[in-house]
Protein backbone atom coordinates (compact mmCIF):
# COMPACT_ATOMS: atom_id res chain seq x y z
CA UNK A 1 0.00 0.00 0.00
CA UNK A 2 2.79 2.15 1.22
CA UNK A 3 4.87 1.49 -2.03
CA UNK A 4 1.55 1.91 -4.38
CA UNK A 5 1.22 5.26 -2.85
CA UNK A 6 4.95 6.45 -3.15
CA UNK A 7 4.62 5.51 -6.87
CA UNK A 8 1.46 7.70 -7.41
CA UNK A 9 2.58 10.70 -5.45
CA UNK A 10 5.58 10.67 -7.55
CA UNK A 11 3.62 10.59 -10.58
CA UNK A 12 1.82 13.93 -9.65
CA UNK A 13 4.65 15.23 -9.10
CA UNK A 14 6.26 14.33 -12.42
CA UNK A 15 3.23 15.73 -13.77
CA UNK A 16 3.76 19.24 -12.16
CA UNK A 17 7.29 19.78 -12.92
CA UNK A 18 5.84 18.85 -16.82
CA UNK A 19 3.08 21.30 -16.39
CA UNK A 20 5.21 24.25 -14.67
CA UNK A 21 7.67 23.68 -17.41
CA UNK A 22 5.43 23.96 -20.03
CA UNK A 23 3.79 27.00 -18.52
CA UNK A 24 7.37 28.75 -17.96
CA UNK A 25 8.14 28.00 -21.55
CA UNK A 26 4.86 29.31 -22.66
CA UNK A 27 5.28 32.39 -20.30
CA UNK A 28 8.99 33.13 -21.75
CA UNK A 29 8.07 32.68 -25.46
CA UNK A 30 4.93 35.63 -24.80
CA UNK A 31 7.87 37.73 -23.86
CA UNK A 32 10.45 37.26 -26.20
CA UNK A 33 7.66 37.47 -29.31
CA UNK A 34 5.58 39.57 -27.18
CA UNK A 35 4.81 42.00 -30.70
CA UNK A 36 3.97 39.21 -32.75
CA UNK A 37 1.36 37.76 -30.24
CA UNK A 38 -0.14 40.58 -28.88
CA UNK A 39 0.01 43.81 -31.38
CA UNK A 40 -2.64 44.35 -33.48
CA UNK A 41 -0.24 43.75 -36.63
CA UNK A 42 0.92 39.99 -34.94
CA UNK A 43 0.75 36.84 -35.93
CA UNK A 44 -3.40 36.33 -34.81
CA UNK A 45 -4.91 39.18 -35.75
CA UNK A 46 -4.22 39.29 -39.77
CA UNK A 47 -6.65 36.66 -40.16
CA UNK A 48 -3.74 34.19 -41.61
CA UNK A 49 -5.48 31.69 -42.38
CA UNK A 50 -8.94 33.12 -44.08
CA UNK A 51 -10.83 30.60 -42.77
CA UNK A 52 -13.25 32.71 -40.37
CA UNK A 53 -13.25 28.99 -38.10
CA UNK A 54 -9.84 28.65 -37.46
CA UNK A 55 -8.94 32.36 -37.42
CA UNK A 56 -11.79 33.09 -34.10
CA UNK A 57 -9.44 30.24 -32.77
CA UNK A 58 -6.19 31.57 -33.41
CA UNK A 59 -7.44 35.03 -32.06
CA UNK A 60 -7.49 33.54 -28.70
CA UNK A 61 -3.91 32.84 -28.53
CA UNK A 62 -3.15 36.05 -27.40
CA UNK A 63 -5.56 35.63 -24.41
CA UNK A 64 -4.59 31.71 -23.99
CA UNK A 65 -0.92 33.22 -24.07
CA UNK A 66 -1.60 35.77 -20.99
CA UNK A 67 -3.57 33.65 -19.17
CA UNK A 68 -0.61 30.69 -18.80
CA UNK A 69 1.49 33.53 -18.28
CA UNK A 70 -0.69 35.16 -15.30
CA UNK A 71 -1.18 31.30 -14.21
CA UNK A 72 2.95 30.62 -14.28
CA UNK A 73 3.60 33.93 -12.22
CA UNK A 74 0.94 33.19 -9.55
CA UNK A 75 2.44 30.02 -9.35
CA UNK A 76 5.76 31.61 -9.01
CA UNK A 77 4.49 33.92 -6.62
CA UNK A 78 3.13 31.95 -4.09
CA UNK A 79 6.42 30.03 -4.04
CA UNK A 80 8.12 32.80 -3.01
CA UNK A 81 5.88 33.58 -0.11
CA UNK A 82 5.67 30.62 0.99
CA UNK A 83 9.86 30.45 1.27
CA UNK A 84 9.62 34.16 2.57
CA UNK A 85 7.11 33.56 5.22
CA UNK A 86 9.00 30.31 6.80
CA UNK A 87 12.48 32.41 6.59
CA UNK A 88 10.86 35.27 8.78
CA UNK A 89 8.18 33.06 11.03
CA UNK A 90 10.37 30.55 11.91
CA UNK A 91 11.33 29.27 15.44
CA UNK A 92 9.10 29.73 18.23
CA UNK A 93 5.66 27.33 17.60
CA UNK A 94 3.79 31.29 17.93
CA UNK A 95 5.59 32.50 14.52
CA UNK A 96 5.02 29.14 13.00
CA UNK A 97 1.12 29.73 13.79
CA UNK A 98 1.28 32.74 12.61
CA UNK A 99 3.31 32.36 9.26
CA UNK A 100 0.67 29.48 8.74
CA UNK A 101 -2.18 31.83 8.91
CA UNK A 102 -0.24 34.63 6.91
CA UNK A 103 0.37 32.21 4.08
CA UNK A 104 -3.78 30.62 4.42
CA UNK A 105 -4.51 34.68 4.11
CA UNK A 106 -1.99 35.35 0.80
CA UNK A 107 -3.45 32.36 -0.89
CA UNK A 108 -6.58 33.59 -1.23
CA UNK A 109 -6.04 36.89 -1.98
CA UNK A 110 -3.28 36.10 -4.68
CA UNK A 111 -5.64 33.98 -6.31
CA UNK A 112 -8.46 36.18 -6.50
CA UNK A 113 -6.31 38.70 -7.61
CA UNK A 114 -5.03 35.34 -10.22
CA UNK A 115 -8.88 35.42 -11.42
CA UNK A 116 -9.43 38.67 -12.01
CA UNK A 117 -6.29 39.54 -14.01
CA UNK A 118 -7.26 36.38 -16.11
CA UNK A 119 -10.97 37.65 -16.57
CA UNK A 120 -9.27 40.91 -17.55
CA UNK A 121 -7.30 39.32 -20.32
CA UNK A 122 -10.24 37.80 -21.34
CA UNK A 123 -11.93 41.15 -21.64
CA UNK A 124 -14.37 40.65 -18.91
CA UNK A 125 -15.14 44.31 -17.34
CA UNK A 126 -13.24 44.22 -14.19
CA UNK A 127 -14.15 47.53 -13.00
CA UNK A 128 -17.99 46.52 -13.24
CA UNK A 129 -17.01 42.85 -11.60
CA UNK A 130 -15.62 44.67 -8.64
CA UNK A 131 -18.25 47.03 -8.02
CA UNK A 132 -21.09 44.31 -8.45
CA UNK A 133 -19.16 41.91 -5.76
CA UNK A 134 -19.34 44.46 -3.41
CA UNK A 135 -23.07 44.19 -3.19
CA UNK A 136 -22.98 40.36 -3.92
CA UNK A 137 -20.49 40.13 -0.73
CA UNK A 138 -22.76 41.56 1.22
CA UNK A 139 -25.29 38.94 0.20
CA UNK A 140 -23.10 36.43 0.55
CA UNK A 141 -21.84 37.61 4.12
CA UNK A 142 -25.28 37.29 5.73
CA UNK A 143 -25.79 33.74 4.33
CA UNK A 144 -22.14 32.77 5.28
CA UNK A 145 -22.27 33.88 9.14
CA UNK A 146 -20.68 30.55 10.29
CA UNK A 147 -17.47 30.83 7.65
CA UNK A 148 -17.13 34.61 8.76
CA UNK A 149 -17.26 33.50 12.37
CA UNK A 150 -14.54 30.86 11.75
CA UNK A 151 -12.01 33.52 10.25
CA UNK A 152 -12.63 35.56 12.76
CA UNK A 153 -11.82 32.63 15.71
CA UNK A 154 -8.68 31.83 13.70
CA UNK A 155 -7.71 35.03 14.15
CA UNK A 156 -8.39 35.33 17.43
CA UNK A 157 -6.48 31.96 18.43
CA UNK A 158 -3.44 32.52 17.03
CA UNK A 159 -3.34 36.54 18.24
CA UNK A 160 -4.18 34.87 21.69
CA UNK A 161 -1.63 32.34 21.69
CA UNK A 162 -3.83 30.13 23.21
CA UNK A 163 -3.02 27.41 20.67
CA UNK A 164 -0.35 26.85 18.52
CA UNK A 165 1.31 24.49 16.07
CA UNK A 166 2.70 21.72 17.54
CA UNK A 167 0.81 21.93 20.93
CA UNK A 168 -0.19 18.91 22.13
CA UNK A 169 -4.25 19.33 22.81
CA UNK A 170 -7.68 17.73 23.30
CA UNK A 171 -10.67 18.99 21.74
CA UNK A 172 -13.95 17.27 22.17
CA UNK A 173 -12.28 14.42 23.40
CA UNK A 174 -9.91 13.86 20.51
CA UNK A 175 -6.34 14.43 21.37
CA UNK A 176 -3.59 15.45 18.62
CA UNK A 177 -0.78 17.81 17.79
CA UNK A 178 -1.66 20.90 16.16
CA UNK A 179 -0.70 20.25 12.13
CA UNK A 180 -2.21 23.71 11.06
CA UNK A 181 -4.44 26.84 12.20
CA UNK A 182 -5.83 28.00 8.28
CA UNK A 183 -8.17 30.95 7.93
CA UNK A 184 -11.36 28.42 8.14
CA UNK A 185 -10.28 24.96 10.35
CA UNK A 186 -7.72 23.99 12.31
CA UNK A 187 -6.17 20.60 11.51
CA UNK A 188 -5.00 17.86 14.37
CA UNK A 189 -2.96 14.71 13.71
CA UNK A 190 -2.88 11.53 16.16
CA UNK A 191 0.03 9.41 17.49
CA UNK A 192 -1.40 6.85 14.52
CA UNK A 193 -1.51 9.42 11.94
CA UNK A 194 -5.59 10.32 11.81
CA UNK A 195 -6.25 13.86 10.99
CA UNK A 196 -9.24 15.60 12.28
CA UNK A 197 -10.04 18.61 10.85
CA UNK A 198 -12.29 21.14 13.37
CA UNK A 199 -13.60 24.34 12.27
CA UNK A 200 -11.98 27.78 14.06
CA UNK A 201 -15.79 28.81 15.44
CA UNK A 202 -16.65 24.95 16.74
CA UNK A 203 -13.37 25.42 19.34
CA UNK A 204 -15.04 26.10 22.31
CA UNK A 205 -13.57 24.42 25.08
CA UNK A 206 -9.89 22.93 24.79
CA UNK A 207 -7.35 21.36 27.13
CA UNK A 208 -3.40 22.17 25.92
CA UNK A 209 -1.05 19.69 27.34
CA UNK A 210 2.10 20.91 26.08
CA UNK A 211 2.08 24.50 28.13
CA UNK A 212 3.66 22.56 31.14
CA UNK A 213 5.21 18.90 31.89
CA UNK A 214 2.46 16.08 32.38
CA UNK A 215 2.26 13.81 35.20
CA UNK A 216 1.36 10.22 33.96
CA UNK A 217 0.09 7.72 36.02
CA UNK A 218 0.52 4.02 36.25
CA UNK A 219 -1.16 1.12 38.47
CA UNK A 220 0.64 -2.21 39.89
CA UNK A 221 -1.11 -4.95 41.23
CA UNK A 222 0.12 -7.05 44.19
CA UNK A 223 -1.27 -9.84 46.18
CA UNK A 224 -2.75 -9.43 48.93
CA UNK A 225 -0.59 -11.67 50.85
CA UNK A 226 1.88 -9.31 50.05
CA UNK A 227 3.70 -7.45 52.83
CA UNK A 228 2.99 -3.07 51.49
CA UNK A 229 5.91 -2.16 53.71
CA UNK A 230 8.49 -4.87 51.85
CA UNK A 231 6.48 -3.71 48.91
CA UNK A 232 7.40 -0.18 49.59
CA UNK A 233 11.29 -1.00 50.58
CA UNK A 234 11.78 -2.78 46.98
CA UNK A 235 10.67 -0.04 45.14
CA UNK A 236 12.75 2.82 47.22
CA UNK A 237 15.94 0.73 47.02
CA UNK A 238 15.54 0.46 43.41
CA UNK A 239 14.00 3.70 42.97
CA UNK A 240 17.24 5.13 40.75
CA UNK A 241 17.25 2.00 38.80
CA UNK A 242 13.47 2.00 37.63
CA UNK A 243 14.16 5.66 36.33
CA UNK A 244 16.96 4.97 34.38
CA UNK A 245 14.84 2.19 32.64
CA UNK A 246 12.47 4.93 31.84
CA UNK A 247 14.35 7.76 29.80
CA UNK A 248 10.98 9.04 28.76
CA UNK A 249 10.41 10.03 32.47
CA UNK A 250 12.13 13.49 33.61
CA UNK A 251 11.94 13.17 37.25
CA UNK A 252 12.04 10.88 40.32
CA UNK A 253 9.23 8.04 40.15
CA UNK A 254 6.48 8.50 43.00
CA UNK A 255 4.98 5.69 45.16
CA UNK A 256 1.53 7.16 45.70
CA UNK A 257 0.21 4.52 48.13
CA UNK A 258 -2.61 2.08 47.52
CA UNK A 259 -4.95 2.93 44.81
CA UNK A 260 -8.31 0.49 45.09
CA UNK A 261 -8.77 -2.83 46.49
CA UNK A 262 -9.57 -4.96 43.55
CA UNK A 263 -10.98 -8.19 43.21
CA UNK A 264 -7.76 -9.96 42.83
CA UNK A 265 -5.10 -7.35 44.07
CA UNK A 266 -4.18 -4.24 45.97
CA UNK A 267 -3.56 -1.73 43.58
CA UNK A 268 -0.90 0.65 44.08
CA UNK A 269 -0.40 3.84 42.72
CA UNK A 270 2.91 5.02 40.75
CA UNK A 271 3.54 8.55 38.97
CA UNK A 272 6.27 10.85 37.42
CA UNK A 273 6.79 13.87 35.28
CA UNK A 274 7.34 13.90 31.40
CA UNK A 275 7.23 15.94 28.57
CA UNK A 276 3.38 15.55 26.79
CA UNK A 277 5.08 14.18 23.74
CA UNK A 278 6.24 11.33 25.57
CA UNK A 279 3.45 10.80 27.69
CA UNK A 280 2.59 7.28 26.71
CA UNK A 281 5.84 6.20 26.34
CA UNK A 282 6.60 7.10 29.67
CA UNK A 283 3.68 4.79 31.01
CA UNK A 284 4.66 1.49 29.23
CA UNK A 285 8.26 2.22 30.70
CA UNK A 286 7.25 2.54 34.20
CA UNK A 287 4.71 -0.45 33.99
CA UNK A 288 7.64 -2.35 32.93
CA UNK A 289 10.58 -1.28 35.13
CA UNK A 290 8.75 -1.92 38.33
CA UNK A 291 7.01 -4.97 37.17
CA UNK A 292 10.65 -6.18 35.91
CA UNK A 293 11.88 -5.21 39.59
CA UNK A 294 8.97 -6.28 41.24
CA UNK A 295 9.52 -10.07 40.13
CA UNK A 296 13.63 -9.87 40.78
CA UNK A 297 12.41 -9.16 44.06
CA UNK A 298 9.99 -12.00 44.56
CA UNK A 299 6.09 -9.65 44.18
CA UNK A 300 4.68 -11.07 41.59
CA UNK A 301 1.18 -9.49 39.80
CA UNK A 302 -1.31 -11.92 40.43
CA UNK A 303 -3.75 -12.82 37.71
CA UNK A 304 -7.33 -12.85 38.54
CA UNK A 305 -8.50 -15.71 41.02
CA UNK A 306 -11.72 -17.26 42.21
CA UNK A 307 -12.44 -18.44 46.05
CA UNK A 308 -14.57 -21.34 46.23
CA UNK A 309 -16.17 -21.96 49.43
CA UNK A 310 -18.07 -25.64 49.79
CA UNK A 311 -20.95 -25.82 52.11
CA UNK A 312 -20.63 -28.21 55.30
CA UNK A 313 -22.29 -31.31 54.01
CA UNK A 314 -24.49 -31.41 57.16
Amino acid sequence: MAKAELQKTNKRVVVGIVILSLMAVLTVLSFVFYDEIYTVGGWFHSSPTGVAFIDAILGCAPSLFGSFQTLFITLLVLYLLKLILKKIFKGTPRRLTIGALALSISRVVVWVVCVIAILAIWGVDVAALIAGAGVLTLVIGLGMQSLIADVVAGVFLVCDGTLQVGDIVTIDGWRGTVQEIGIRNTKLINYSGDIRVANNSTIKIFVNQSRENSYPTVIVGVPYEENLQHVKEVFEANKQRIKEMCPAVVSDIDFNGVDSLSSSSVDLHFGATCKESDFFAAQRQMRGAIKTVFEENGIFVPFPQVDVHMPDQK
